[in-house]
């Protein structure tokens, strides 16, 4: 019996949670990739992209607003969590940004407004440059373009001592990650606790988040994929692409610190297109949970614009 509920604890199966969207997969790249869906499929697209130690489910409370409001979303798994497939290679910025390219593809679109968190913003700023034709905007909070992030973590690293300690914790090699007694639910909920605040830390939407993100880290064979992604952050892109401005409208959410100033200035310097840049409402960066109507309503007015 024991085994039975440790395996079932195990399963993708447990982020497939009931709600007003829908449960679907696509085939791209070789690999089955689930996505919670929403809205009319005429509509506009909006791919909320998570970061590395979330999944589809950190949206889940922006889905229904955001389909209220006249678009099309869809929340993905990205490959090696969740629900979607685990392939044992393909854990890069590369793949990832092509990833996001067939998704908007196979969910029968041309383009879609790309809203990345944390490594989800790592890729959105990624597959701008890659495929501008697929993106039609770009909502960034929690990262700038990763080689902008190498740049701004070496010119002001006193800004930067937690990414920096990620960067150093995660560049431990694969195989020897689990050696090295890292815990992956420890520096998840350390993550969470940092970019919320304390009034959200004493509520039950903290508690149940907690329990289901410690839940879906701990999905077979999720370790390799959630080490690699957490590289995204100051990850290397093809050598073409490292320069590449973004000519798409691109909204920054971002707090009112001097880190976030600095880094919405490096990110404004890539650009050549619309560049916006709005404080998070609440305060706090994982706004989708803390304040997840009013995140819905600045995904939508910057969506609408476009």
């Amino acid at each position: 019996m024991a085994t039975t509920v440790a395996s079932i604890e195990r399963s993708p199966n447990i982020v497939a949670l009931e709600g007003p969207y829908s449960h679907e997969h696509v085939f791209v790249r070789g690999v089955r990739l689930h996505l919670a869906t929403a809205g009319s499929p005429t509509d506009p697209l909006v791919l909320l992209i998570h970061g590395a130690f979330g999944g589809w489910y950190d949206y889940r409370e922006v889905i229904a607003p955001l389909a209220a409001a006249g678009f099309h979303v869809a929340a993905i798994d990205l490959r090696g969590y969740g629900m979607s497939d685990k392939p044992p290679a393909g854990y890069d910025l590369r793949h990832a940004a092509g990833d996001i390219s067939s998704v908007i593809a196979a969910l029968g679109h041309d383009d879609a407004v790309l809203v990345g968190s944390d490594t989800g913003a790592s890729i959105g700023w990624v597959s701008a440059t890659m495929y501008p034709e697929r993106v039609r905007g770009l909502v960034s909070l929690g990262a700038i373009h990763p080689s902008d992030m190498r740049r701004a973590m070496l010119l002001k690293p006193y800004l930067f001592m937690p990414d920096m300690a990620r960067r150093m914790v995660f560049g431990v090699p694969t195989p020897l990650h689990r050696l090295a007694g890292i815990s992956i639910p420890r520096a998840a909920q350390l993550e969470i606790t940092r970019n919320t605040s304390v009034s959200f830390q004493r509520s039950n939407a903290f508690r149940e988040i907690v329990k289901l993100r410690k839940k879906a880290l701990g999905i077979d064979h999720t370790r390799g994929p959630i080490v690699r992604s957490n590289r995204f952050l100051t990850g290397t892109v093809p050598a073409k692409y490292t320069k590449t401005t973004v000519s798409v409208p691109v909204l920054i959410l971002k707090l009112n610190t001097q880190r976030w100033e600095y880094l919405a200035r490096l990110a404004h310097s890539r650009c050549h297109g619309k560049f916006h840049s709005l404080a998070i409402p609440g305060g706090f960066e994982l706004p989708y949970w803390e304040k997840p109507t009013e995140f819905a309503h600045s995904i939508a007015e910057f969506a609408r614009a476009l």
